[in-house]
């Protein structure tokens, strides 16, 4: 199936008989019925950023939820019962299951689209989806925003500060942050483009103890809990990175560096494991463009990488899998898609079983 028709089919500019090509293509299996669940939560949630959401404009993402609402309680729900009770037994299953399908593939997209029409509003309260907990007086608010497995967003805060925010990841702030400084913590994969204010520093903590600090500038986090380590990558400006490690003797110090542009210092649980002073900034934050992209990456970050972009569970059965490096570049492929090109360039193999993909090394 061409990808170009089941984005015009996503966005609504199929024709009818495109349409109908379509949803054909969709029941006739459940791997084409993932294909297209998944590319179509990324082609609405790709890209949050301003220039990007060129798909659906404010006025065309209010419009289009309004109408998958009607279509969802109004008289395609009858239509499609009485269409039901027509059939004959054998034709019952088939049509049900598509019907489910289908349902599934609505529900999925009001819910994309219910986010972006959050994240698009100018009202700040609809602009971000969190749960707030009030400790005082109303400075004293705290939101938290966190993004699913397989879902990227866009958060703005108070002082204009845009955050990006890969699968996975969290992010607590105050609704108003104080007269001195803007404290933030964090957890996952975020880009950062801070509002400059030399009086009052933004300070970025981490999970798993790293601190940034800066007044105004751009750069990128990674510290998973998960991952064994954590990096930031500095796009411009200056900022001052800061982590208590282990010193001469075990006593816990604090090591502080002042990073430039173009750097990327990688903590690992003793210290700094590497700084880098030429990082390929483009490839750091290429998920913000809806890309998922290896470089002779491990396959223990491989597979964690997959299991946050698809929100999968993937088990790895053979721990000879983890020698192996993987070269790749993903925009809207689905799992197995990616699971089949592995199995192509290397030694690894899979099966899925319940919704879970195993890993094993293939015999030859």
């Amino acid at each position: 199936m061409n990808k170009r028709l089941l984005i015009k089919h996503i966005v609504g500019e199929a024709t009818e008989r495109e349409r109908k090509e379509v949803t054909e293509w969709i029941s006739s299996s459940k791997m084409n019925e993932s294909y297209y669940i998944n590319l179509m939560n990324l082609v609405v949630s790709q890209d949050m950023s301003k220039d990007s959401l060129h798909i659906f404009s404010k006025e065309e993402i209010r419009d289009r939820l309004l109408d998958v609402k009607e279509k969802i309680r109004g008289k395609n729900k009858e239509e499609f019962r009485g269409n039901i009770s027509q059939q004959s037994p054998k034709m019952k299953t088939g049509k049900y299951y598509f019907a489910v399908v289908v349902a599934a593939a609505t529900l999925l997209l009001l819910s994309v689209l219910l986010n972006l029409y959050q994240f698009n509003s100018d009202a700040k309260e609809e602009m971000v989806t969190t749960s707030s907990l009030t400790i005082g007086p109303k400075t004293d608010v705290i939101n938290t925003f966190y993004t699913e497995r397989g879902v990227k967003g866009k958060i703005v805060l108070e002082d204009s500060t845009v955050v990006w925010l890969n699968s996975d990841s969290k992010i607590i702030f105050p609704e108003h942050f104080s007269s001195d400084s803007r404290q933030i913590r964090f957890e996952g994969e975020g880009f950062f483009e801070v509002a400059k204010n030399s009086e009052r520093p933004m300070v970025v903590t981490t999970a798993k103890g790293m601190t940034v600090k800066v007044m105004g500038t751009k750069f990128h986090i990674k510290s998973y809990n998960n991952d064994d380590s954590e990096q930031a990558t500095l796009f411009t400006g200056k900022i001052q990175l800061a982590k208590e490690v282990k010193g001469n003797g075990g006593a816990m110090v604090q090591q502080t560096i002042e990073m430039v542009p173009n750097e990327t210092v990688i903590f690992n649980r003793n210290g700094v494991e590497l700084i880098s002073h030429n990082a390929d900034t483009t490839k750091k934050v290429a998920w913000k463009r809806g890309e998922l992209v290896f470089d002779e990456t491990p396959m223990s970050e491989v597979v964690k990488m997959l299991e946050r972009w698809h929100g999968a569970k993937i088990v790895v059965s053979d721990n000879a899998i983890l020698r192996h490096k993987f070269t790749g570049s993903f925009n809207a492929e689905s799992l197995v898609q990616v699971l089949e090109l592995i199995k192509f360039t290397s030694p690894v193999d899979y099966n899925i079983v319940d919704n879970i993909a195993y890993l094993r090394v293939r015999n030859i």
